[in-house]
Formats: C-alpha cells, structure tokens, sequence
C-alpha cells in the first residue's frame, strides 16, 4: 500500500511540474528472467523515445527522505540527462532494409524465460535460447536496445534464418571478443600488478568489447576453436552472466562438481537475478570442437 501511495504522490507532482503536453505513464517493464519491474516514462509531444526510469530506486529515497517534491526533481534531472534525437524515427525500425545492419543476437536462460520466449523468435542452444534485438547506434540513445518480436519478423516479411543470418554478421562484426587472462583483468580493473599464480593462467574470461551481452561471443564463428588453438586444451565454461564467460583449462585442478559449485555461488551472490545466465557447467572439446553440457 506504501508503495501504491508513492506511486500516486509521484505520478501528481510529475504532472504539476512538467509542461502541458507531456506525456508521463508507469509501466511494467519485463526484463530478463522473468523478472518484472515498474518504470516511468515521460515523452514530450513529438517524441517517440524516451529513457526508461526504473522507480525502485526512487521509492527507497522517497521511504527514507519523506520528500515527494524531491524524488520528482530527481527523476525529472535523470530524463533530462538523456537529450532527445529530434530526428530519431521509427521509420529506420520498421523498414528491415534499413533495420537489418542494426540487429543483433543475445544469450539466454531457456527455462526461465518462457513466457517471453513465447512472444520472440529464438532458437534454443543448449540449455539457453538465442534471442534478437535492435541497437540504436548514433546520438544519446547509442546502446540502447529493443528487443525484436515475432510481430516484427512480420511487419518486416522476413523469416527467422534471415534475421540469424544478418544478426550473427552484425554482432560478431561490431562487437568483436575479447579473451583475457583473469589476472590481466585484474590489472585492467584495478591498476594494480598482481599476479595470483605461477605460471600460465587458470581462468580466462571471454566476452565482447563493451561488455554487453558478452556471452553470445560462444557463438561466434570460430571463436572457442581459436581459443582451444591457444590453450593446447580442452576447457570448461562457466556462464558467469549474460554478460561474460570464464573459461578454465582442464587441467585436472577442477572437478565439474566444485565448478558447477562456483557457478551457483556465484550467480547467488554476485550478479543479479535478470543478468544470470546458467547454473550449467559447459566443455568444449577441441577434437570434436563443439561445446557441451
């Protein structure tokens, strides 16, 4: 009920402190994993595009500070930040001829995405679902992105091998991957020089070079046959996010079980619900270069 009372303070005084013609509406955003999260969205007259706002963030700084007028102008100063595109059309979305160099692939959980995959095209690897979406690419907006529906592979009279063939160019073209040892990650993220270990590395992570849906690179063509050229091994891959993989040699220091251990941990204290990938352990095996559960 609380909440419900944040939400009707904050819709009034959005309303008193914003121009005539504004459009402000909250809406239930579905994100990853089936989870689900409120949102405010404010577009001016001739806008077709906004930021998404989500509110649980604000509703903890309403509960704690008592101060409606406050969170408004906090949530106003958050659109703000975003400059509109006043030439952004939706034109270049629903034409797929010059939609297609925009569409790009994304990894998964297959399970726990089953109401939404019943909406978006997709194609089931393994235990996790290739799904498709647009990406802005100019201006303020560059990196947002829209997830592609089956509505739209209608609208655009394209089957779903076109869409495939077009987002795998695209994706492994304009996010090229990055492979790394952890250690030098380490030092990437820290400045600090430490080395954890004697001799070659135990862990490697692999993802794109934004960082963004980084776990669709197990997709790219020839990418884990390359690795496995550079590791002289086979190896596992632990699906730490829908963002990254960590790759470890199987070099007989692991069992599946304590790696499947380390997922798990991980996925339950490090990353959050919507960005979890898996709880599987993969392994890829060089001779037969093809990735396992």
């Amino acid at each position: 009920m609380e909440y419900e009372t944040f939400k009707k303070e904050l819709m009034d005084c959005l309303l008193r402190k914003t121009e005539e013609g504004i459009k402000i509406r909250i809406q239930t955003v579905e994100k990853n994993n089936g989870i689900k999260a409120e949102a405010v969205v404010i577009l001016g007259e001739k806008e077709c595009i906004a930021p998404t706002i989500y509110l649980q963030e604000f509703y903890e700084e309403w509960k704690s500070s008592g101060n409606i007028e406050s969170v408004a102008e906090l949530i106003l100063k958050r659109n703000a930040c975003q400059e509109r595109e006043v030439d952004f059309s939706l034109d270049c979305f629903e034409n797929y001829e010059a939609a297609r160099g925009q569409v790009y692939f994304k990894l998964i959980n297959y399970e726990m995405n089953q109401i939404l995959l019943r909406k978006v095209p997709h194609i089931i690897y393994l235990d996790l679902a290739v799904v498709f979406y647009y990406r802005l690419e100019r201006g303020r907006f560059q990196g947002a992105t829209m997830l592609i529906h089956n509505c739209n592979l209608d609208s655009w009279n394209i089957s779903a091998q076109q869409l495939l063939e077009d987002a795998v160019m695209n994706t492994s073209r304009k996010l090229p991957y990055k492979f790394q040892g952890m250690d030098a990650l380490i030092r990437e993220l820290t400045g600090e020089n430490i080395c954890q270990y004697e001799g070659e590395e135990i862990m490697y992570v692999l993802t794109n070079q934004e960082k963004c849906f980084g776990a669709a690179v197990l997709l790219y063509p020839h990418v884990l046959s390359h690795i496995s050229k550079i590791l002289r091994k086979n190896f596992f891959v632990l699906p730490s996010s829908i963002h990254e993989c960590i790759l470890v040699p199987d070099l007989g220091q692991y069992s599946r079980e304590e790696l499947a251990k380390m997922v798990k941990e991980v996925n339950q204290t490090q990353v959050e619900e919507e960005e979890i990938l898996s709880y599987q352990v993969y392994y890829y095996d060089r001779q037969k270069e093809k990735l396992m559960m």
